[in-house]
């Protein structure tokens, strides 16, 4: 089961920037490996498909953006 992408943006709100970049940057190979390969055999009986699962992973690519960006903003108004 998928989480919800606010929960997911939520789930991620504590951690460094460094962290958060770090889930990015795995959702965008998780999206591309997608994208180029389509899903393997053994990911077409899987529950959720995995055409569900590149979904909410462009939701997630989504959300932690704005986190990102959130994240950014906040260091700035520190110095």
């Amino acid at each position: 089961m998928m989480i919800d992408p606010k929960i997911f943006k939520e789930s991620l709100r504590h951690e460094s920037l460094e962290e958060i970049i770090k889930a990015r940057d795995s959702l965008i190979r998780k999206i591309q490996k997608y994208e180029r390969d389509g899903p393997e055999d053994t990911e077409i009986t899987m529950d959720p498909g995995p055409d569900v699962v590149y979904y909410c992973n462009l939701s997630y690519l989504s959300e932690i953006c704005g986190l990102i960006q959130e994240k950014i903003h906040e260091e700035q108004e520190r110095y």
